[in-house]
Protein backbone atom coordinates (compact mmCIF):
# COMPACT_ATOMS: atom_id res chain seq x y z
CA UNK A 1 0.00 0.00 0.00
CA UNK A 2 0.88 4.05 -0.49
CA UNK A 3 2.20 6.96 1.29
CA UNK A 4 0.52 6.74 4.88
CA UNK A 5 1.80 6.66 7.95
CA UNK A 6 0.77 4.45 10.63
CA UNK A 7 -1.00 6.73 12.83
CA UNK A 8 -3.06 7.19 9.67
CA UNK A 9 -4.25 3.63 9.04
CA UNK A 10 -4.30 2.10 12.84
CA UNK A 11 -7.43 3.26 14.52
CA UNK A 12 -8.61 5.17 11.08
CA UNK A 13 -12.57 4.59 11.30
CA UNK A 14 -11.66 4.80 6.96
CA UNK A 15 -9.83 1.37 7.50
CA UNK A 16 -12.39 -0.56 9.24
CA UNK A 17 -10.90 -3.74 7.45
CA UNK A 18 -7.39 -3.16 8.34
CA UNK A 19 -7.75 -2.98 11.73
CA UNK A 20 -9.79 -6.22 12.07
CA UNK A 21 -6.32 -7.68 10.11
CA UNK A 22 -4.48 -6.09 12.79
CA UNK A 23 -6.67 -7.24 15.35
CA UNK A 24 -7.10 -11.08 14.41
CA UNK A 25 -2.97 -10.94 13.07
CA UNK A 26 0.13 -9.00 14.59
CA UNK A 27 0.89 -5.63 14.07
CA UNK A 28 3.92 -4.14 14.27
CA UNK A 29 3.72 -0.92 15.72
CA UNK A 30 7.39 0.50 15.73
CA UNK A 31 8.24 -0.38 11.79
CA UNK A 32 9.65 2.07 9.52
CA UNK A 33 10.04 2.46 5.89
CA UNK A 34 13.90 3.20 5.09
CA UNK A 35 13.51 6.58 2.13
CA UNK A 36 11.73 8.86 0.07
CA UNK A 37 9.92 7.95 -2.17
CA UNK A 38 8.34 4.94 -3.32
CA UNK A 39 10.63 3.13 -5.55
CA UNK A 40 13.48 3.08 -3.19
CA UNK A 41 11.11 1.64 -0.84
CA UNK A 42 9.94 -1.04 -3.21
CA UNK A 43 13.57 -1.97 -4.27
CA UNK A 44 14.42 -2.40 -0.60
CA UNK A 45 11.50 -4.95 -0.33
CA UNK A 46 12.86 -6.70 -3.10
CA UNK A 47 16.67 -6.14 -3.22
CA UNK A 48 17.42 -5.81 0.38
CA UNK A 49 18.91 -2.16 -0.93
CA UNK A 50 17.72 1.16 -2.29
CA UNK A 51 20.92 1.05 -5.21
CA UNK A 52 21.70 4.85 -4.35
CA UNK A 53 18.03 6.06 -6.03
CA UNK A 54 16.67 8.45 -4.63
CA UNK A 55 13.73 9.38 -7.27
CA UNK A 56 11.07 7.30 -8.43
CA UNK A 57 13.02 7.05 -11.92
CA UNK A 58 11.22 5.06 -14.53
CA UNK A 59 14.90 4.04 -16.63
CA UNK A 60 17.58 3.37 -13.67
CA UNK A 61 17.97 -0.25 -14.21
CA UNK A 62 19.57 -2.46 -11.73
CA UNK A 63 22.08 -5.29 -12.98
CA UNK A 64 22.52 -7.07 -9.18
CA UNK A 65 20.26 -9.95 -8.05
CA UNK A 66 17.00 -9.74 -6.02
CA UNK A 67 14.93 -11.66 -3.66
CA UNK A 68 13.68 -13.27 -7.14
CA UNK A 69 17.49 -15.21 -7.65
CA UNK A 70 17.65 -16.41 -4.44
CA UNK A 71 13.63 -17.39 -4.22
CA UNK A 72 14.55 -19.37 -7.95
CA UNK A 73 18.07 -20.78 -6.79
CA UNK A 74 16.45 -22.40 -3.70
CA UNK A 75 13.84 -24.51 -5.84
CA UNK A 76 10.90 -21.78 -4.77
CA UNK A 77 8.48 -19.75 -7.20
CA UNK A 78 7.30 -16.29 -7.26
CA UNK A 79 5.29 -14.57 -8.98
CA UNK A 80 4.72 -10.34 -9.07
CA UNK A 81 1.18 -9.07 -9.56
CA UNK A 82 0.80 -5.56 -10.94
CA UNK A 83 -2.87 -4.72 -10.80
CA UNK A 84 -3.85 -2.40 -14.13
CA UNK A 85 -1.03 -3.98 -15.71
CA UNK A 86 -1.51 -3.98 -19.17
CA UNK A 87 0.21 -7.28 -20.40
CA UNK A 88 2.71 -9.08 -18.56
CA UNK A 89 5.87 -7.85 -18.65
CA UNK A 90 4.88 -4.11 -19.64
CA UNK A 91 7.57 -1.56 -19.29
CA UNK A 92 6.67 1.94 -18.48
CA UNK A 93 3.21 3.94 -17.05
CA UNK A 94 -0.09 2.97 -18.15
CA UNK A 95 -2.18 4.43 -15.10
CA UNK A 96 -3.30 3.78 -12.64
CA UNK A 97 -0.83 1.42 -13.65
CA UNK A 98 2.40 3.02 -12.33
CA UNK A 99 6.01 1.65 -13.04
CA UNK A 100 7.75 2.89 -10.23
CA UNK A 101 5.72 0.49 -7.64
CA UNK A 102 6.80 -2.79 -9.76
CA UNK A 103 10.31 -2.91 -8.54
CA UNK A 104 10.78 -6.32 -10.03
CA UNK A 105 10.62 -4.60 -13.66
CA UNK A 106 13.92 -2.64 -12.60
CA UNK A 107 15.92 -5.88 -12.30
CA UNK A 108 17.77 -6.31 -15.80
CA UNK A 109 18.16 -10.18 -15.43
CA UNK A 110 14.27 -10.13 -14.86
CA UNK A 111 13.14 -7.16 -17.82
CA UNK A 112 15.47 -8.20 -20.67
CA UNK A 113 14.76 -12.00 -20.17
CA UNK A 114 11.32 -12.21 -21.90
CA UNK A 115 10.50 -15.58 -20.94
CA UNK A 116 11.16 -15.10 -17.07
CA UNK A 117 9.30 -11.77 -16.92
CA UNK A 118 6.54 -12.42 -18.59
CA UNK A 119 6.40 -16.08 -16.58
CA UNK A 120 6.70 -13.46 -13.61
CA UNK A 121 5.36 -10.21 -13.49
CA UNK A 122 2.44 -10.47 -14.42
CA UNK A 123 -1.38 -8.25 -14.62
CA UNK A 124 -2.83 -8.98 -10.86
CA UNK A 125 -6.03 -10.64 -12.20
CA UNK A 126 -3.64 -13.57 -13.11
CA UNK A 127 -4.25 -14.50 -9.27
CA UNK A 128 -7.69 -15.13 -8.69
CA UNK A 129 -6.66 -18.20 -11.43
CA UNK A 130 -3.12 -19.10 -9.48
CA UNK A 131 -4.86 -19.38 -5.91
CA UNK A 132 -6.83 -22.18 -7.31
CA UNK A 133 -4.73 -24.70 -6.00
CA UNK A 134 -0.67 -24.84 -3.87
CA UNK A 135 0.45 -26.30 -7.22
CA UNK A 136 -0.28 -23.05 -9.01
CA UNK A 137 0.08 -20.80 -5.81
CA UNK A 138 3.70 -19.16 -5.57
CA UNK A 139 6.08 -19.83 -2.56
CA UNK A 140 6.24 -16.15 -2.57
CA UNK A 141 3.55 -13.72 -4.26
CA UNK A 142 4.31 -9.47 -4.56
CA UNK A 143 1.00 -7.93 -4.81
CA UNK A 144 0.65 -4.53 -5.84
CA UNK A 145 -2.89 -2.48 -6.37
CA UNK A 146 -2.75 0.37 -8.84
CA UNK A 147 -2.33 3.80 -8.40
CA UNK A 148 -5.84 4.39 -6.88
CA UNK A 149 -6.52 1.09 -4.64
CA UNK A 150 -2.99 1.31 -2.96
CA UNK A 151 -4.16 4.63 -1.38
CA UNK A 152 -1.80 6.85 -3.73
CA UNK A 153 -4.01 8.68 -5.13
CA UNK A 154 -7.32 7.79 -3.65
CA UNK A 155 -8.46 7.32 -0.41
CA UNK A 156 -7.49 5.49 3.11
CA UNK A 157 -11.65 3.80 2.54
CA UNK A 158 -11.38 3.56 -0.70
CA UNK A 159 -7.64 0.80 -0.02
CA UNK A 160 -9.17 -0.36 2.76
CA UNK A 161 -12.32 -1.52 0.59
CA UNK A 162 -10.13 -3.01 -2.02
CA UNK A 163 -8.23 -4.99 0.37
CA UNK A 164 -11.67 -6.39 2.12
CA UNK A 165 -13.05 -7.67 -1.42
CA UNK A 166 -10.08 -9.03 -2.13
CA UNK A 167 -8.09 -10.47 0.83
CA UNK A 168 -10.51 -13.06 2.00
CA UNK A 169 -10.10 -14.68 -1.55
CA UNK A 170 -6.38 -15.07 0.05
CA UNK A 171 -7.08 -16.23 3.26
CA UNK A 172 -9.34 -18.79 2.04
CA UNK A 173 -7.41 -20.15 -0.74
CA UNK A 174 -5.82 -23.82 -0.82
CA UNK A 175 -2.05 -22.31 0.14
CA UNK A 176 -3.13 -21.08 3.70
CA UNK A 177 -6.35 -23.41 4.20
CA UNK A 178 -3.58 -26.25 3.58
CA UNK A 179 -0.21 -25.24 4.10
CA UNK A 180 1.66 -22.62 6.58
CA UNK A 181 1.24 -19.17 4.47
CA UNK A 182 1.60 -15.94 5.67
CA UNK A 183 0.39 -12.51 4.47
CA UNK A 184 2.47 -9.39 4.81
CA UNK A 185 0.56 -6.25 4.63
CA UNK A 186 2.56 -3.29 4.46
CA UNK A 187 3.15 0.73 2.92
CA UNK A 188 6.35 1.65 0.83
CA UNK A 189 6.27 4.80 3.39
CA UNK A 190 4.40 7.55 5.02
CA UNK A 191 3.30 10.52 4.17
CA UNK A 192 7.27 12.26 4.18
CA UNK A 193 7.72 12.90 7.27
CA UNK A 194 11.01 12.64 9.12
CA UNK A 195 10.28 9.20 10.84
CA UNK A 196 8.68 7.54 8.03
CA UNK A 197 6.75 4.93 10.62
CA UNK A 198 4.35 2.53 8.66
CA UNK A 199 1.80 -0.39 9.57
CA UNK A 200 2.76 -3.50 8.70
CA UNK A 201 0.52 -6.47 9.75
CA UNK A 202 0.89 -10.22 9.68
CA UNK A 203 -2.15 -12.75 9.27
CA UNK A 204 -1.55 -16.44 8.94
CA UNK A 205 0.12 -19.73 10.10
CA UNK A 206 1.81 -19.30 13.66
CA UNK A 207 1.07 -15.85 13.66
CA UNK A 208 0.22 -14.49 17.36
CA UNK A 209 -3.73 -13.34 16.94
CA UNK A 210 -4.22 -10.41 18.47
CA UNK A 211 -1.10 -9.06 19.00
CA UNK A 212 1.43 -6.18 18.72
CA UNK A 213 5.16 -5.74 18.93
CA UNK A 214 6.87 -2.61 19.88
CA UNK A 215 10.16 -3.90 17.96
CA UNK A 216 12.44 -1.51 15.67
CA UNK A 217 11.69 -3.11 12.72
CA UNK A 218 12.33 -1.90 8.99
CA UNK A 219 11.79 -3.08 5.29
CA UNK A 220 14.77 -5.10 5.82
CA UNK A 221 13.35 -6.48 8.39
CA UNK A 222 10.54 -7.96 6.61
CA UNK A 223 13.28 -9.34 3.76
CA UNK A 224 14.87 -10.97 6.41
CA UNK A 225 12.01 -12.58 7.78
CA UNK A 226 10.96 -14.31 4.05
CA UNK A 227 14.39 -15.58 3.87
CA UNK A 228 14.40 -17.20 7.12
CA UNK A 229 10.92 -19.05 6.22
CA UNK A 230 11.97 -20.16 2.54
CA UNK A 231 15.34 -20.86 3.91
CA UNK A 232 17.39 -18.01 1.44
CA UNK A 233 20.44 -16.81 1.96
CA UNK A 234 20.92 -12.93 2.04
CA UNK A 235 21.44 -10.30 -0.65
CA UNK A 236 22.90 -7.41 1.18
CA UNK A 237 24.48 -6.12 4.34
CA UNK A 238 21.28 -4.90 4.79
CA UNK A 239 19.09 -8.04 5.31
CA UNK A 240 22.61 -10.15 7.15
CA UNK A 241 21.92 -7.16 9.79
CA UNK A 242 18.69 -7.34 10.21
CA UNK A 243 16.86 -9.77 12.70
CA UNK A 244 13.50 -11.53 11.59
CA UNK A 245 10.34 -10.23 12.79
CA UNK A 246 9.89 -13.43 14.94
CA UNK A 247 7.99 -11.75 17.94
CA UNK A 248 4.96 -11.84 15.86
CA UNK A 249 4.52 -15.57 15.50
CA UNK A 250 3.42 -17.82 18.08
CA UNK A 251 6.02 -20.41 17.75
CA UNK A 252 9.69 -21.13 16.71
CA UNK A 253 10.94 -21.18 12.79
CA UNK A 254 11.43 -24.67 13.44
CA UNK A 255 7.78 -25.54 13.79
CA UNK A 256 6.54 -23.17 11.05
CA UNK A 257 9.05 -25.02 8.86
CA UNK A 258 8.30 -28.24 9.39
CA UNK A 259 6.26 -30.23 6.12
CA UNK A 260 2.57 -30.67 5.93
CA UNK A 261 2.02 -32.76 3.35
CA UNK A 262 4.11 -35.04 0.97
CA UNK A 263 3.75 -36.23 -2.82
CA UNK A 264 5.24 -39.13 -4.81
CA UNK A 265 5.32 -39.62 -8.15
CA UNK A 266 6.85 -42.57 -10.63
CA UNK A 267 8.71 -41.75 -13.47
CA UNK A 268 7.14 -45.16 -15.27
CA UNK A 269 3.97 -45.89 -14.85
CA UNK A 270 2.60 -48.86 -13.43
CA UNK A 271 3.09 -51.81 -13.99
CA UNK A 272 6.99 -52.65 -15.42
CA UNK A 273 8.61 -55.67 -16.07
CA UNK A 274 11.23 -56.84 -13.33
CA UNK A 275 14.79 -55.55 -13.89
CA UNK A 276 13.33 -51.49 -14.83
CA UNK A 277 14.70 -48.64 -12.86
CA UNK A 278 12.16 -46.64 -11.92
CA UNK A 279 12.59 -42.89 -10.64
CA UNK A 280 10.09 -42.16 -7.91
CA UNK A 281 9.95 -38.61 -6.93
CA UNK A 282 8.96 -37.05 -4.13
CA UNK A 283 7.15 -33.06 -3.27
CA UNK A 284 6.17 -31.93 0.08
CA UNK A 285 4.63 -28.61 0.98
CA UNK A 286 4.83 -26.02 4.00
CA UNK A 287 8.77 -26.69 4.11
CA UNK A 288 11.19 -24.99 2.47
CA UNK A 289 14.82 -27.28 3.04
CA UNK A 290 12.76 -31.20 3.14
CA UNK A 291 14.61 -34.28 3.44
CA UNK A 292 13.38 -37.35 2.36
CA UNK A 293 12.99 -41.08 3.11
CA UNK A 294 12.32 -43.93 1.04
CA UNK A 295 10.61 -47.51 2.09
CA UNK A 296 9.54 -50.41 0.20
CA UNK A 297 6.69 -52.83 1.13
CA UNK A 298 7.58 -55.87 -0.95
CA UNK A 299 4.60 -58.01 -2.25
CA UNK A 300 3.62 -60.48 1.30
CA UNK A 301 5.93 -58.82 3.65
CA UNK A 302 4.50 -57.20 6.75
CA UNK A 303 7.19 -54.98 7.23
CA UNK A 304 8.77 -51.91 5.45
CA UNK A 305 12.52 -52.06 3.87
CA UNK A 306 14.72 -48.86 4.06
CA UNK A 307 15.25 -48.77 0.61
CA UNK A 308 17.21 -45.20 1.51
CA UNK A 309 18.04 -43.08 3.98
CA UNK A 310 17.41 -39.06 4.93
CA UNK A 311 18.81 -36.64 1.63
CA UNK A 312 18.21 -33.70 0.08
CA UNK A 313 17.58 -35.60 -3.30
CA UNK A 314 13.41 -36.06 -3.60
CA UNK A 315 14.25 -38.95 -6.46
CA UNK A 316 15.08 -42.24 -5.30
CA UNK A 317 16.35 -44.40 -8.00
CA UNK A 318 14.68 -47.60 -7.19
CA UNK A 319 16.09 -50.68 -8.78
CA UNK A 320 13.91 -53.82 -9.55
CA UNK A 321 17.08 -55.90 -11.29
CA UNK A 322 16.76 -59.00 -8.65
CA UNK A 323 13.27 -58.25 -7.66
CA UNK A 324 10.10 -60.95 -7.22
CA UNK A 325 7.03 -60.52 -9.68
CA UNK A 326 3.82 -58.88 -7.59
CA UNK A 327 2.83 -55.43 -5.92
CA UNK A 328 5.28 -53.22 -3.96
CA UNK A 329 4.06 -50.19 -1.84
CA UNK A 330 6.43 -47.48 -1.44
CA UNK A 331 6.31 -45.23 1.58
CA UNK A 332 7.90 -41.53 1.69
CA UNK A 333 8.81 -39.94 4.51
CA UNK A 334 9.63 -35.78 4.80
CA UNK A 335 10.99 -33.87 6.97
CA UNK A 336 12.57 -30.08 7.19
CA UNK A 337 16.14 -29.53 7.50
CA UNK A 338 15.37 -28.05 11.02
CA UNK A 339 13.06 -30.39 11.85
CA UNK A 340 13.41 -33.07 14.12
CA UNK A 341 10.04 -34.85 13.09
CA UNK A 342 7.00 -34.47 13.82
CA UNK A 343 6.26 -37.74 14.68
CA UNK A 344 7.90 -41.17 15.11
CA UNK A 345 8.08 -44.50 15.66
CA UNK A 346 11.06 -47.39 16.47
CA UNK A 347 11.95 -46.86 12.78
CA UNK A 348 12.58 -42.91 12.83
CA UNK A 349 10.90 -39.45 12.49
CA UNK A 350 9.06 -37.51 10.20
CA UNK A 351 6.89 -34.48 9.90
CA UNK A 352 4.69 -36.16 6.78
CA UNK A 353 4.21 -39.23 5.30
CA UNK A 354 2.94 -41.01 2.06
CA UNK A 355 2.13 -43.98 1.25
CA UNK A 356 -1.00 -44.26 -1.37
CA UNK A 357 1.51 -45.31 -4.04
CA UNK A 358 1.42 -49.04 -5.07
CA UNK A 359 3.94 -50.28 -7.83
CA UNK A 360 2.78 -53.53 -9.60
CA UNK A 361 6.13 -55.45 -11.38
CA UNK A 362 5.57 -58.16 -13.62
CA UNK A 363 7.53 -61.21 -15.43
CA UNK A 364 9.64 -60.34 -18.76
CA UNK A 365 8.14 -61.51 -21.31
CA UNK A 366 9.30 -64.89 -23.02
CA UNK A 367 11.94 -64.17 -25.14
CA UNK A 368 11.80 -62.66 -28.63
CA UNK A 369 8.59 -60.72 -27.92
CA UNK A 370 8.18 -57.01 -28.70
CA UNK A 371 8.89 -55.17 -25.58
CA UNK A 372 8.15 -51.54 -26.87
CA UNK A 373 6.80 -49.81 -29.73
CA UNK A 374 6.80 -46.17 -30.50
CA UNK A 375 5.06 -43.91 -33.22
CA UNK A 376 5.04 -40.89 -35.20
CA UNK A 377 3.05 -38.75 -37.32
CA UNK A 378 3.51 -36.70 -40.60
CA UNK A 379 2.83 -34.11 -41.06
CA UNK A 380 2.87 -33.87 -37.41
CA UNK A 381 0.47 -32.86 -34.80
CA UNK A 382 -2.58 -32.52 -37.73
CA UNK A 383 -3.84 -32.11 -41.54
CA UNK A 384 -6.29 -30.67 -43.56
CA UNK A 385 -8.96 -33.14 -44.16
CA UNK A 386 -7.88 -34.70 -48.07
CA UNK A 387 -4.38 -34.63 -47.43
CA UNK A 388 -2.69 -37.78 -46.33
CA UNK A 389 -1.27 -38.72 -43.23
CA UNK A 390 1.34 -41.26 -42.72
CA UNK A 391 2.08 -42.92 -39.39
CA UNK A 392 5.58 -44.75 -38.94
CA UNK A 393 6.52 -47.29 -36.26
CA UNK A 394 9.58 -48.22 -35.06
CA UNK A 395 9.75 -51.38 -32.46
CA UNK A 396 11.96 -52.49 -29.95
CA UNK A 397 13.26 -56.54 -28.70
CA UNK A 398 11.96 -58.21 -31.51
CA UNK A 399 13.90 -59.54 -35.11
CA UNK A 400 10.25 -60.04 -36.55
CA UNK A 401 8.29 -57.17 -35.65
CA UNK A 402 4.03 -57.04 -36.83
CA UNK A 403 1.91 -54.16 -36.49
CA UNK A 404 -1.75 -53.41 -36.51
CA UNK A 405 -2.91 -49.93 -36.20
CA UNK A 406 -6.04 -48.84 -35.03
CA UNK A 407 -7.87 -45.16 -34.72
CA UNK A 408 -10.72 -43.75 -32.20
CA UNK A 409 -12.26 -41.08 -34.23
CA UNK A 410 -13.67 -38.11 -32.11
CA UNK A 411 -16.46 -38.81 -29.62
CA UNK A 412 -16.18 -42.46 -30.50
CA UNK A 413 -15.99 -45.13 -27.76
CA UNK A 414 -13.85 -47.95 -29.39
CA UNK A 415 -11.19 -48.03 -31.40
CA UNK A 416 -11.90 -49.09 -35.76
CA UNK A 417 -9.29 -51.55 -36.98
CA UNK A 418 -7.15 -49.17 -39.80
CA UNK A 419 -4.64 -51.68 -41.03
CA UNK A 420 -4.51 -55.22 -39.79
CA UNK A 421 -1.33 -57.07 -38.53
CA UNK A 422 1.63 -56.92 -41.42
CA UNK A 423 5.09 -56.43 -41.66
CA UNK A 424 4.43 -53.01 -42.69
CA UNK A 425 5.44 -50.62 -40.13
CA UNK A 426 3.42 -47.85 -41.63
CA UNK A 427 0.10 -46.57 -41.97
CA UNK A 428 -1.26 -44.27 -44.65
CA UNK A 429 -4.10 -42.82 -44.09
CA UNK A 430 -6.46 -41.02 -46.22
CA UNK A 431 -8.34 -38.36 -44.67
CA UNK A 432 -10.87 -37.59 -47.04
CA UNK A 433 -13.87 -39.53 -45.53
CA UNK A 434 -12.99 -38.28 -42.48
CA UNK A 435 -14.49 -35.49 -40.08
CA UNK A 436 -13.27 -32.83 -38.34
CA UNK A 437 -11.48 -33.40 -34.81
CA UNK A 438 -9.17 -35.01 -32.96
CA UNK A 439 -8.21 -38.84 -33.51
CA UNK A 440 -6.08 -40.93 -31.61
CA UNK A 441 -3.97 -43.53 -33.34
CA UNK A 442 -3.32 -46.76 -31.37
CA UNK A 443 -0.14 -49.65 -32.83
CA UNK A 444 0.19 -52.67 -31.83
CA UNK A 445 3.50 -54.59 -32.10
CA UNK A 446 4.08 -58.30 -31.63
CA UNK A 447 6.99 -60.68 -33.26
CA UNK A 448 5.84 -63.07 -35.68
CA UNK A 449 6.73 -65.73 -33.32
CA UNK A 450 4.61 -64.55 -30.57
CA UNK A 451 1.29 -64.87 -30.11
CA UNK A 452 0.89 -61.89 -28.23
CA UNK A 453 1.91 -61.51 -24.62
CA UNK A 454 -1.35 -59.49 -23.79
CA UNK A 455 -4.59 -59.68 -24.99
CA UNK A 456 -8.49 -58.85 -25.10
CA UNK A 457 -11.32 -59.11 -27.12
CA UNK A 458 -10.35 -57.71 -29.91
CA UNK A 459 -6.79 -59.55 -30.26
CA UNK A 460 -3.32 -59.72 -28.47
CA UNK A 461 -0.09 -57.77 -28.96
CA UNK A 462 3.28 -57.85 -27.55
CA UNK A 463 3.47 -53.94 -26.63
CA UNK A 464 1.41 -50.84 -27.99
CA UNK A 465 1.89 -47.15 -28.30
CA UNK A 466 -1.76 -45.38 -28.51
CA UNK A 467 -0.09 -41.80 -27.37
CA UNK A 468 -0.68 -40.20 -30.63
CA UNK A 469 -3.28 -37.81 -31.16
CA UNK A 470 -4.17 -36.14 -34.55
CA UNK A 471 -6.27 -33.28 -35.67
CA UNK A 472 -8.13 -33.21 -38.54
CA UNK A 473 -9.46 -29.81 -39.64
CA UNK A 474 -11.94 -28.29 -42.33
CA UNK A 475 -8.62 -25.64 -43.00
CA UNK A 476 -4.99 -25.14 -41.68
CA UNK A 477 -5.11 -27.38 -38.36
CA UNK A 478 -2.31 -25.39 -36.95
CA UNK A 479 1.01 -22.89 -37.38
CA UNK A 480 4.23 -22.94 -35.91
CA UNK A 481 6.28 -20.02 -35.72
CA UNK A 482 10.08 -19.29 -34.83
CA UNK A 483 12.39 -16.24 -35.09
CA UNK A 484 15.91 -15.40 -35.74
CA UNK A 485 17.58 -14.12 -33.52
CA UNK A 486 15.56 -15.67 -30.95
CA UNK A 487 14.45 -14.16 -27.70
CA UNK A 488 15.92 -10.73 -27.79
CA UNK A 489 18.43 -8.84 -29.85
CA UNK A 490 19.78 -5.36 -30.29
CA UNK A 491 17.84 -2.19 -32.31
CA UNK A 492 18.75 -1.97 -35.71
CA UNK A 493 19.15 -5.81 -36.11
CA UNK A 494 17.56 -7.84 -38.91
CA UNK A 495 14.97 -10.63 -37.25
CA UNK A 496 13.48 -13.27 -39.58
CA UNK A 497 10.45 -14.73 -38.29
CA UNK A 498 9.32 -18.22 -40.20
CA UNK A 499 6.17 -19.78 -40.16
CA UNK A 500 5.17 -23.02 -40.96
CA UNK A 501 1.82 -25.17 -41.26
CA UNK A 502 2.98 -28.72 -42.58
CA UNK A 503 -0.55 -30.09 -42.07
CA UNK A 504 -1.88 -27.35 -45.03
CA UNK A 505 -2.18 -27.77 -48.32
CA UNK A 506 -2.08 -24.60 -49.58
CA UNK A 507 -1.18 -22.18 -46.57
CA UNK A 508 -1.17 -18.64 -46.67
CA UNK A 509 0.23 -16.53 -43.81
CA UNK A 510 -0.58 -13.32 -42.49
CA UNK A 511 1.92 -11.58 -40.04
CA UNK A 512 0.73 -9.01 -37.49
CA UNK A 513 3.17 -7.00 -34.52
CA UNK A 514 2.41 -5.70 -31.07
CA UNK A 515 4.38 -2.97 -30.10
CA UNK A 516 5.35 -2.42 -26.63
CA UNK A 517 2.70 -0.11 -24.50
CA UNK A 518 0.70 -0.65 -27.49
CA UNK A 519 -3.07 -2.45 -27.48
CA UNK A 520 -3.48 -3.14 -31.04
CA UNK A 521 -1.04 -5.04 -33.50
CA UNK A 522 -0.57 -3.79 -36.79
CA UNK A 523 -0.17 -5.55 -39.81
CA UNK A 524 2.98 -6.17 -41.24
CA UNK A 525 2.71 -8.49 -43.78
CA UNK A 526 -0.84 -9.16 -45.52
CA UNK A 527 -2.01 -12.97 -46.72
CA UNK A 528 0.26 -14.76 -49.20
CA UNK A 529 2.10 -17.83 -49.65
CA UNK A 530 5.22 -16.52 -48.24
CA UNK A 531 5.99 -18.01 -45.03
CA UNK A 532 8.71 -15.56 -43.85
CA UNK A 533 8.98 -11.88 -42.93
CA UNK A 534 12.01 -10.10 -43.37
CA UNK A 535 11.44 -7.28 -40.59
CA UNK A 536 14.07 -4.49 -39.88
CA UNK A 537 13.90 -3.26 -36.84
CA UNK A 538 15.82 0.71 -37.32
CA UNK A 539 12.85 2.56 -36.66
CA UNK A 540 11.54 0.54 -33.92
CA UNK A 541 11.96 1.43 -30.19
CA UNK A 542 12.99 -0.75 -27.30
CA UNK A 543 10.87 -2.77 -25.53
CA UNK A 544 9.14 -6.38 -25.72
CA UNK A 545 6.94 -6.72 -29.40
CA UNK A 546 4.94 -10.19 -29.65
CA UNK A 547 4.54 -11.69 -32.95
CA UNK A 548 1.35 -13.14 -34.12
CA UNK A 549 1.28 -15.03 -37.32
CA UNK A 550 -2.33 -15.96 -39.26
CA UNK A 551 -2.68 -19.10 -41.74
CA UNK A 552 -5.46 -20.38 -43.41
CA UNK A 553 -5.65 -22.36 -46.50
CA UNK A 554 -5.89 -20.92 -49.64
CA UNK A 555 -8.98 -22.49 -50.45
CA UNK A 556 -10.61 -21.65 -47.19
CA UNK A 557 -12.08 -18.48 -46.01
CA UNK A 558 -10.99 -19.05 -43.01
CA UNK A 559 -12.90 -20.69 -39.71
CA UNK A 560 -12.53 -17.89 -37.24
CA UNK A 561 -12.67 -14.19 -37.89
CA UNK A 562 -12.81 -10.28 -35.73
CA UNK A 563 -12.77 -6.98 -37.69
CA UNK A 564 -9.46 -7.10 -38.90
CA UNK A 565 -9.82 -10.30 -40.68
CA UNK A 566 -9.64 -14.48 -40.88
CA UNK A 567 -7.78 -17.22 -40.09
CA UNK A 568 -7.88 -21.09 -39.84
CA UNK A 569 -5.49 -20.89 -37.07
CA UNK A 570 -3.09 -18.52 -35.28
CA UNK A 571 0.53 -18.10 -33.31
CA UNK A 572 1.03 -15.57 -31.03
CA UNK A 573 3.23 -17.03 -28.73
CA UNK A 574 6.25 -15.61 -29.90
CA UNK A 575 8.10 -12.37 -28.66
CA UNK A 576 11.38 -10.32 -29.65
CA UNK A 577 12.85 -7.82 -26.74
CA UNK A 578 14.55 -5.13 -28.19
CA UNK A 579 17.12 -3.48 -26.50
Amino acid sequence: MENHSNSEIIGSLSAPYINSLASSGALATNYDAVAHPSLPNYLALTGATTFGITSDCTTCWISAPSIADTLESSGSTWTAYQESMPYACYVGDSYPYVQKHDPFIYYNDIRTNPSRCQSHVVPYSQLATDLQSTSTTPSFSFITPNACNDMHDCSVATGDAWLQQQVPAILNSPAFTTQHSLLALTWDEDDFTSTNQVATIFVGSYVKPGSTSATGYNHYSLVRTIEAARGLSTLTSNDAAAAPMSDMFATSNASLNACITTQLAPSLVSPQQVGATISLTASSTGCPNPLYEFWVLAPGATQYTLARQYSTSATFSWSTSGAVSGTYRINVWARDASSQGTYSNGFGSWDAYNASLTYTLTDPPPAGSCTAVSDSALPARGAMIGLTATFTTVAIGCGTPQYEFWILSPGAGLYALAQPYSSNATLTWNTASNGPGVYRINVWVRDASSSGAHSNAWGSWDAYDASVTYKLALGCPDVSVSTSPSGSTTHGTQVVITASAPGCANPQYEFWILSPGASLYTLVQAYGSGATLIWSTGSDGAGVYRINVWVRDASSAGKYGNAYGTWDAYHAGSTIYLS
